[in-house]
């Protein structure tokens, strides 16, 4: 009994000052690891079926032509070929073909951006018969002075008619090309995303802040920031949205990344520098 002449009873607790705001608090942070784990299974189920084959090749500038095999059979499926000094071809072989539009008399293969639907409805197709100019000088085409960007292609294997990309980055000039690497979708008539891999790995983000090499690794890979980062945070998540490494204050544009005691399965990678973010990429550490 208190002075007052009420009888306190010692079992009774004393309310926390401010403890509402403590439950708002864990709400919030329970919301924002369902928002990623609601993500990160968007992403699995979107691609749950694919079958993509992936080619990671070193890079290769050829001074004439390049014979691409799309599905790696020792058959020559497109030649990228240098017509003249600045001008860059897309010949499909076999009935093989390109995704583009035909304007003012020239056959010209579209330069896709990542993620970009490669679909047969999504397209013009031009085969054998119609090689495309992919760039001319600096005025004719889409691709001079493309970079990490992706070329539409029609593979045909049969009665089978399959769909996959390739990766060029062209001098602005046009006299010079590079190819990175090729992909195309397995299931026969099944659509395929830009840059897509086996893994559903895009090697760099769709906005371009951020790329990754290698993808899948064992012990350690880089990541390499466009721009001038100020002062970026890394942040590394497992497919269950759980945060596994944080990497603050980050002021160089390339960042090792040591796999440590990491167990392998897939990770989703992130980087934010002045509220600018990179999207989640999709990481795999492989054994």
């Amino acid at each position: 009994m208190n002075k007052s002449g009420i009888q306190v009873h010692s079992h009774c607790k004393q309310v926390k000052p401010y403890a509402h705001l403590d439950s708002l608090m864990t709400q919030k942070r329970l919301l924002k690891k369902l928002a990623i784990f609601c993500y990160f299974l968007m992403l699995f189920n979107t691609r749950s079926f694919a079958q993509i084959i992936y080619t990671n090749i070193p890079d290769a500038t050829p001074n004439a032509t390049y014979p691409l095999d799309l599905n790696n059979d020792n058959t020559v499926d497109f030649l990228i070929q240098f017509g003249l000094i600045d001008k860059v071809m897309c010949i499909p072989q076999n009935n093989n073909a390109y995704a583009g539009e035909f304007i003012n008399g020239t056959y010209l293969p579209w330069a896709l951006n990542a993620s970009s639907n490669i679909c047969d409805s999504l397209a013009t197709w031009y085969d054998t018969n119609n090689p495309g100019t992919m760039a001319w000088g600096t005025t004719i085409g889409y691709w001079a002075g493309a970079s990490n960007t992706y070329l539409s292609l029609k593979l045909i294997v049969g009665t089978n008619t399959y769909y996959g990309w390739a990766r060029f980055d062209f001098q602005p000039s046009s006299t010079s090309f590079t190819i990175k690497d090729y992909a195309y979708e397995s299931t026969p008539n099944a659509c395929i995303q830009a840059g897509e891999s086996s893994l559903g790995i895009a090697e760099e983000s769709s906005n371009g802040i951020i790329s990754i090499g290698p993808n899948p690794f064992s012990k350690s890979t880089t990541i390499k920031i466009t721009g001038n980062p100020k002062n970026a945070t890394l942040t590394l998540y497992n497919a269950n949205g759980q945060l596994f490494k944080e990497i603050k204050n980050i002021t160089r544009k390339e960042v090792s990344l040591s796999r440590d005691h990491l167990p392998s399965g897939i990770y989703f990678i992130q980087v934010t520098d002045e509220n600018k973010s990179s999207g989640f990429l999709k990481l795999v550490i492989t054994e």
